[in-house]
């Protein structure tokens, strides 16, 4: 029975965490694993390169070790581990799950935040510090996101909480309200 991307993802996302848990290397590994993440999102065909058949496995061989190149020994193993097992093409979702699992154990809590306009430092730092407050969170990462279509306000939205206070909402509601 195959396994689906959520389940490779959560079998390999927590397998990392722990063992740059056990070497005390998580805050290093997240780190590394951002600029991995980050290359392949600017280069989605990697993924394609590494899935394709009519590539020969010496080619997709050469591509990992120029990937591997500056990462840490733990880093290039998972990278040499996933082109072993065919699982590359879930490295991204690898990666979000080990980001998860890192976010949890540090109270980190990360919010897409839309905005009507662009939000200076002295708003983005109020509203982090009002967000953590309100879910209790060691540390808000804020995303940042400008939506005319809201007309104002602010949209926040974590992993387990959306909060709408924009004006397009409540025009909506009052919209229902008027209907009804």
């Amino acid at each position: 029975m195959a396994l689906s991307s959520a389940e490779i993802a959560s079998r390999y996302g927590q397998a990392l965490f722990d063992v740059a848990e056990s070497k005390d290397i998580t805050s290093q590994t997240a780190t590394e694993l951002v600029e991995l993440q980050t290359v392949i999102t600017e280069q989605p065909d990697l993924l394609v390169f590494f899935a394709s058949p009519q590539i020969t496995k010496e080619a997709k061989n050469e591509m990992l070790q120029s990937m591997q190149t500056n990462a840490s020994q733990l880093v290039k193993d998972f990278l040499q581990m996933l082109s072993d097992y065919g699982r590359l093409q879930n490295v991204i979702d690898i990666i979000d799950e080990f980001n998860r699992l890192n976010d949890e154990k540090n109270g980190t809590v990360r919010v897409k935040v839309t905005t009507a306009i662009e939000l200076d430092d002295e708003q983005k730092a109020k509203l982090s510090a009002k967000f953590a407050q309100v879910v209790g969170a060691n540390k808000v990462v804020l995303e940042p996101v400008v939506d005319e279509e809201i007309i104002g306000g602010v949209v926040l939205r974590s992993r387990d909480n959306i909060y709408d206070g924009s004006v397009k909402s409540k025009i909506d509601k009052i919209k229902r309200l008027l209907l009804n």
